[in-house]
């Protein structure tokens, strides 16, 4: 860009013209050609000459050039202010009296500085679906010790563009007891411009920072950032620099490249760069036409728990306890009621509120507070009152820390015996006191290492306190090795100590190796062997198995075949000289305005892909192949990712000659659990060539028109005519 005037400024045109100096006795107008800072584009201006042949340029051009105009310095002529370019203010002007033009080199401050967005809030364009279902079913039966028993979950849902009602139940019969069981009935609509969903059924709570997740039957309407995949909720880096020429800057986190943007002269800050959790290094590149950098490195800290200033987290919920879950369809207790709310005060301050209470039982209320302190870390501390009747109060603290080779984490709560909660025990099991804490340490080519300690007492119910060790380590081409050390101390101490390696060998298959030592277990052996192998299911079709056999003569196997209408196994297990059968069959069903087609289970968003009828097409998402068209030119593809981008292409080749594709990829962004259509715009060709005649026999001049209701086409030698577009064509008009 030839933003000719900004040259000398780092000013701010808040001068007047009274505070300008008088014009120069002997000045001389020149028509210049002014290049600045080495940008491409140049600016011819009328400019002037000071009595000492110093440049003077009109000021009023310097905004629309990127200059900061002058605080001092201006020199009135005629009324107008012109702006010296001068060394006071930095310039380097090179005049050349033959082209009449100037080189002009300002320094960075004397531009307006540049302000750019490295990750946009961009809602998803989501890819609408209209009315269908799903049904999804995993039926099982087995037989262990002579005792047999049938099983089945199941899973249906209807959605369209007023969102997803979804439907769970559980069959059992056994010698036990014979039944349905009613798990979940619940409406769910995402909103993803306000990044907000709404579920009216059955729901479970938002637990905030020192409250308890509780099932519950009613509406529930809050903040769910999974409507917005990008969405960046912790804060952002800002990277800042100076650039004296237009530049190409770079920024790196953690040695990854987030972002590459070109900037024109003058200091530069590009926003909203999304961090790596955790302490890292920010690097930033600023790398001009002649390959000149300077590197600007930045250590940085953020935390998990922390939300971007502004940013807005929010939950409310008012039902019923769902009670005895799983065991009955639609038993329900007292009327609860909660609120919660975060917000990021700073990048560097998040607090939230809580409030909940309970018809009949406890209330509570509370506040908690993550601060990072720094490049040390994120602090928290937290504070509640409530109770029964009678008021109580709970406190915590808390430290996190995750660095790039060292990690540390320590969190404690203390509680007096009065304090209650909206689905708490009762009162002789409620928590006095809850601590636990962990150190992680990256040993390189060594492996991780990783202690542990919890700790947890209750006013008149045991207490317990646990620490581990753990520590793992990759060898190349021959696997993994890792150990589990534990000490528990409760009313039973035990002792445990686990060792594994795992030798992964083809792309799908693994065999290990494991020793567990448990001096203090009862009723199993203090010492066991184990070896197993395994094949895990491919993404596609195909096979699995597992098989393990141990030093207690305990053991297992299993065979699993999967297919794109589901996945049926089969498992026989040994356990303490009891032997166990059990067989099992998972798949579902999708119902689309293009047809019901089987499927597996359909646990996350889908699409129904048509490739007109052609049958055997390859269908490909992020270019790994998923499935082929059936004889209808479909498929189905499971398992897309609900308000992201997902890329599904088909090869051209595979069609055949007489089919034209406009375009071989098509992106769907789905909603929740829900399946749209897409049709791949595939036309059948239907070309014929044609001898036109007229009446008295002889051909239709070369040149004439043929026209038809699809195409207008001309006609060669010997009335030879070509339709691209012949099929249905009834009637043509032969123009000459």
């Amino acid at each position: 860009m030839r933003r000719a005037l900004p040259v000398a400024v780092s000013l701010a045109l808040a001068a007047a013209a009274a505070a300008a100096d008088p014009a120069p006795s002997n000045d001389s107008t020149l028509i210049v050609e002014l290049r600045l800072n080495e940008q491409a584009q140049t600016t011819t201006l009328v400019a002037r000459r000071d009595a000492d042949g110093t440049l003077l340029v009109p000021a009023a051009p310097l905004e629309a050039l990127r200059v900061r105009r002058p605080e001092r310095g201006l020199v009135l002529i005629d009324g107008e202010p012109y702006v010296r370019l001068g060394t006071e203010l930095g310039a380097d002007v090179r005049f050349d009296e033959a082209t009449q033009s100037a080189q002009v080199i300002l320094p960075p401050s004397a531009f307006v500085p540049t302000v750019s967005v490295a990750s946009p809030d961009a809602p998803p364009q989501v890819t609408p679906a209209e009315l269908g279902g799903f049904l999804n079913y995993d039926l099982s039966g087995e037989s262990v010790d002579g005792r047999s028993s049938l099983g089945g979950f199941f899973d249906a849902g209807a959605y369209g563009p007023r969102g997803v009602y979804t439907q769970s139940l559980v069959a059992r019969d056994d010698t036990q007891e014979r039944g349905v069981v009613r798990l979940e009935s619940t409406w769910t609509l995402d909103l993803p411009d306000r990044l907000a969903t709404l579920r009216v059924g059955d729901s479970i709570s938002a637990p905030g920072a020192w409250g308890r997740a509780v099932r519950l039957g009613g509406v529930q309407f809050g903040t769910n950032f999974a409507t917005q995949p990008t969405l960046v909720t912790t804060p952002f880096l800002a990277a800042q620099g100076e650039a004296v020429v237009p530049s190409t800057v770079d920024v790196f986190v953690n040695g990854n490249r987030v972002t590459s943007q070109d900037v024109p002269p003058g200091p530069f800050t590009i926003e909203r760069l999304p961090p790596v959790t955790g302490a890292g290094q920010m690097q930033v590149v600023v790398t001009d036409a002649l390959g000149r950098q300077q590197v600007i490195a930045q250590p940085y800290y953020t935390g998990p728990s922390l939300l971007r200033a502004g940013l807005v987290e929010y939950s409310l919920e008012v039902g019923a306890i769902r009670e005895d879950y799983a065991l009955r369809s639609n038993a329900y207790g007292d009327a609860v009621a909660s609120a919660t709310l975060r917000r990021g005060l700073t990048d560097q301050l998040t607090t939230e509120v809580r409030a909940e209470g309970q018809v009949g039982g406890a209330a509570a209320a509370g506040v908690d507070v993550a601060w990072q302190v720094g490049a040390l870390g994120v602090v928290s501390l937290t504070g509640a009152a409530g109770g029964e009747g009678d008021v109580g109060w709970l406190a915590g603290a808390g430290f996190e820390r995750n660095g790039r080779r060292a990690s540390v984490f320590v969190r404690v709560q203390q509680a007096s015996e009065d304090f209650a909660q909206v689905g708490g025990t009762a009162q002789s099991d409620r928590l006095r006191q809850r601590s636990f804490g962990g150190v992680g340490y990256d040993l390189g080519r060594y492996g991780g290492l990783q202690l542990s300690y919890g700790r947890e007492t209750r006013w008149d119910g045991p207490s317990s306190s646990t620490i581990g060790l753990a520590h793992s380590v990759t060898l190349g081409e021959w696997g993994f090795v890792s150990l589990v050390a534990s000490h528990t101390r409760a009313e039973d101490d035990a002792r445990d100590l686990f060792v594994s390696w795992t030798l992964p060998f083809g792309r799908r298959s693994t065999a290990s190796t494991s020793l567990r030592y448990s001096p203090d277990a009862e009723g199993i052996d203090e010492f066991e062997a184990v070896a197993s192998v395994q094949r895990d299911l491919p993404p596609g079709s195909g096979t699995g198995y597992f098989a393990s056999i141990s030093s207690s003569e305990d053991a297992r196997l299993e065979y699993l075949a999967q297919g794109s209408a589901g996945t049926v196994g089969a498992q026989y297990a040994r356990r303490d000289g009891t032997d166990g059968w059990r067989v099992n069959a998972t798949g579902g069903l999708a119902v689309t305005d293009a047809g019901v087609l089987p499927a597996r289970r359909l646990d996350r968003s889908f699409a129904v892909v048509e490739v007109a009828d052609y049958p055997g097409m390859t269908v490909y998402v992020e270019n790994q192949p998923i499935g082929r068209t059936d004889e209808k030119g479909r498929v189905l593809l499971d398992s897309l990712r609900a308000y992201e981008t997902n890329a599904i292409s088909i090869d051209p080749r595979e069609l055949p000659l007489d089919a034209s594709l406009s375009t071989p990829r098509i992106v769907v962004t789905p909603a929740y659990r829900s399946g749209p259509v897409v049709r791949f715009p595939v036309v059948r060709a239907s070309a014929a060539t044609l001898r036109v005649l007229q009446p008295d026999g002889s051909p239709v001049p070369a040149g004439a028109q043929f026209v038809t209701t699809h195409e207008s086409v001309p006609v060669a030698l010997d009335g030879l005519v070509y339709l691209s577009h012949a099929a249905g064509v009834r009637d043509a008009v032969v123009e000459w």
